[in-house]
């Protein structure tokens, strides 16, 4: 026995060994051990913020009109499995989620938001999946920098799919970016699930694939029409002959075929991206219906507006819609089989099992959810883009992401240029992502301020890797000794007097309101002089970077503040262009009338449902029995309705008055939704903005509005209601203010 257990310690290896066999073990897998204390640190302590800043007082606001919808359904599928997909609400993962939460955790503001917040905080923790390429410090910008972003912080704690997005539009990021420094097949088995996901969520997913797709096709394709092209002589004849020997010989190319067994990570993946997908851009075509090209054949293949079911195809353009996607399908499988059915196989298996169970709501609506999910999922988005909703004009985005998002988009601008002349692979990709998104996002019909988390994502890891470089560049040693530690300090310094002097306005004539601008503007032109003799001192790079960090430093103080007024105190008030048609606080101070009352439970409730006010009622209620939702017209408010308490809409007020009047208390306003003045940026020309860029008032208006949100509190629209309470029922709505 001694013998025995001294055979066993001896064959045991070393601690030394055994530590560096775990580390192989680790390397082997995936995980890098040497990080850092401090990046565990910085990340487990960003990670924290963020689930906080996302999880405070997430019930309180007011639920938004789309977020009542997107609860109420998700209920519905928790209490009796009744759901289908409805590409109005985007694809159905949030709801299937939502219902599990419920299920959990029961059903309140609170669960309803719940999935958002911990997607948002998921979200921060991602860039340590990327650090490889960011770097170490880049990652813990880019966290920090998706910490504090105004924009994710506020969709981080509202019930949309959009934060969703952003953690899959990331996740295919890094997977790609993984598997073409690594090689590993892991990441194409990643990518599969997490593009399923996508498109299990939102239609969006379709331009973030494209856009992924894109930047390979040129990657791969650049360089190999490079080579195919060099030996063809164009020059000294004409156009026909240059363009009919271009043809020629890439044709010949084409001709002689290529073996996809054998061809690069940037192809595989274009590939995988490709081929997965392809069948679901099958609704795709429909954009030719209407035009010259197909519509002679007068068959639909995605019905318009006022159809029963938008986006899908009607009679004869069933079958044409069949035979798209069975040939894509099949084109797609073939590449699949031609390039490497091995991992093709798995990777369709991963993609289709997600996209199957998300769409069939696990089996429970199998062939419906396939034929709603394949065709009319993105055949209704091809149909809108005719709608337009929202009817914003088309430079939507260059107006509200300086609002909100003017730290990721001045660093990254700036990086863009120095990146840009860089010009290698993953730079070129961080100022492509941001720079194409905007581009589809702009050219997009549909404009929303939830959309601006898609432009933000990159917008933020390319400005954090930018800044991350300027850091490590930095000779900190040599800097402190010629004076660029006070340069960092001095930068807000100089924007803030700078901005006093800019926007200074004496009240009355005196001696102070005379010797106050001279001398702010005496110590701006000092502050001007030395940092010029500091620049020749340290460089004009090293300069420009330190000014820089200064310059960030000031605008990230700005940025924190900006996300806590828009999430904590405008999070239902349109004063904030990100509150978008936003259901008023009015609401929520009647539903805590209506609960202390009883009403709607053991009393009855009459709510107008004239203009969809049924929303977000129908959520706040889902509970109770006995409300009714009448549609009321001018003329059919009844007397004498039963109800103790009932709403009405603005446009039946009259009739109600009339109607109600000595039977009911008259009849106080509320506004049921309201939206931020956009008259204030519509409408814009070339002629105004010259105009507005040399007017100081202008300048003062708008940097009132930017840095105060003043100047719109007494112009927000609303879409009201009136509320009515029977004689003598025992209610404190009135007495509230």
């Amino acid at each position: 026995m001694a013998t025995k257990q001294a055979t066993i310690e001896a064959n045991q290896p070393e601690p030394s060994s055994r530590m560096e066999t775990v580390l192989d073990r680790l390397r082997v897998g995936g995980f890098d051990p040497t990080v850092r204390w401090w990046e565990f640190a910085g990340f487990g302590s960003l990670i924290v913020i963020a689930l906080v800043m996302r999880l405070w007082d997430v019930g309180v606001r007011a639920m938004h009109h789309d977020e009542s919808l997107h609860a109420l359904y998700s209920w519905n599928l928790f209490n009796d499995l009744n759901y289908q997909h409805n590409p109005m609400m985007h694809g159905p993962f949030q709801f299937e989620a939502n219902a599990a939460i419920f299920f959990i955790l029961g059903d309140s503001d609170v669960t309803a938001r719940l999935l958002y917040v911990v997607m948002g905080t998921a979200l921060v923790a991602m860039p340590f999946l990327l650090r490889k390429r960011i770097g170490r410090l880049g990652a813990i910008f880019t966290a920090a920098a998706l910490t504090f972003s105004p924009t994710l912080l506020y969709f981080s704690r509202f019930a949309r799919n959009d934060i969703l997005m952003a953690v899959w539009a990331f996740g295919l990021v890094i997977s790609m970016w993984r598997y073409l420094d690594e090689g590993k097949n892991r990441y194409l088995y990643f990518s599969a699930a997490l593009m399923a996901l996508a498109l299990g969520t939102k239609e969006s997913a379709y331009l973030v694939i494209a856009t992924l797709g894109l930047f390979l096709a040129l990657q791969v394709g650049a360089p190999t029409l490079s080579r195919l092209l060099r030996p063809v002589e164009i020059e000294g004849v004409s156009p026909p002959v240059a363009v009919g020997r271009v043809a020629k010989t890439l044709w010949g190319s084409y001709s002689q075929g290529f073996d996809l067994a054998i061809i690069s990570r940037p192809t595989a993946y274009l590939l995988l991206l490709v081929t997965l997908t392809l069948p679901l851009w099958s609704a795709f075509a429909a954009i030719f219906q209407d035009t010259l090209l197909w519509s002679w054949t007068n068959l639909v293949l995605a019905a318009p507006e006022g159809n029963p079911i938008i986006g899908s195809p009607i009679g004869g353009g069933k079958v044409i819609a069949f035979l798209i996607i069975v040939a894509l399908g099949g084109l797609g499988g073939l590449a699949g089989y031609r390039w490497n059915w091995g991992i093709w196989w798995r990777c369709a298996l991963i993609f289709w099992i997600i996209w199957i169970l998300l769409y069939t709501t696990f089996g429970t609506n199998f062939f419906p959810g396939i034929r709603s999910g394949v065709w009319n999922s993105l055949g209704y988005w091809v149909v809108q883009q005719g709608e337009a909703r929202g009817g914003q004009p088309w430079y939507y985005y260059f107006v509200i992401t300086p609002v909100y998002e003017y730290l990721p988009l001045l660093v990254g601008v700036i990086a863009g240029v120095f990146y840009f002349r860089k010009r290698d692979h993953f730079s070129l990709f961080l100022v492509y992502w941001p720079t194409v998104t905007f581009a589809l996002y702009t050219i997009a019909s549909e404009k929303m301020p939830w959309l601006l988390v898609n432009i933000t994502l990159p917008l933020i890891v390319l400005s954090g890797k930018f800044m991350a470089d300027i850091v490590e560049r930095i000779e900190w040693r040599s800097l402190t000794r010629n004076g660029g530690l006070l340069v960092i300090a001095a930068v807000p310094i100089f924007v803030l007097l700078l901005w006093q002097l800019a926007f200074f306005e004496p009240t009355q004539r005196n001696v102070i309101n005379i010797v106050l601008p001279l001398a702010l503007a005496a110590v701006l032109l000092g502050m001007a002089a030395s940092g010029f003799y500091v620049a020749r001192r340290m460089g004009q790079q090293a300069f420009g970077a330190v000014a820089l960090l200064g310059l960030v430093a000031m605008l990230a103080v700005l940025t924190v503040r900006t996300g806590w007024i828009a999430s904590y105190q405008n999070g239902d008030t349109p004063v904030e262009m990100i509150v978008y048609t936003q259901t008023s606080p009015d609401i929520t101070r009647l539903l805590d009338t209506i609960e202390a009352t009883g009403a709607g439970d053991t009393i009855p409730l009459i709510i107008d449902q004239t203009s969809g006010f049924t929303w977000p009622w129908a959520w706040y209620l889902r509970n109770e029995t006995n409300v009714n939702f009448p549609s009321y017209s001018g003329s059919s408010v009844v007397s004498n309705p039963g109800a103790p308490i009932v709403v009405v809409h603005s446009q039946n007020q009259d009739a109600a008055d009339e109607g109600l009047r000595g039977i009911y208390t008259k009849g106080e306003r509320i506004r049921h939704r309201w939206w931020f003045p956009e008259s204030t940026y519509r409408n814009l020309t070339p002629t105004k903005f010259v105009k507005a860029i040399f007017d100081r008032e202008s300048w003062r208006r708008t940097m009132d509005y930017w840095l105060n949100r003043e100047g719109v509190s007494d112009r927000l629209g609303s879409e009201d209601s009136y509320v009515y309470f029977q004689q003598g029922f025992q209610q404190n709505f009135s007495e509230q203010p």
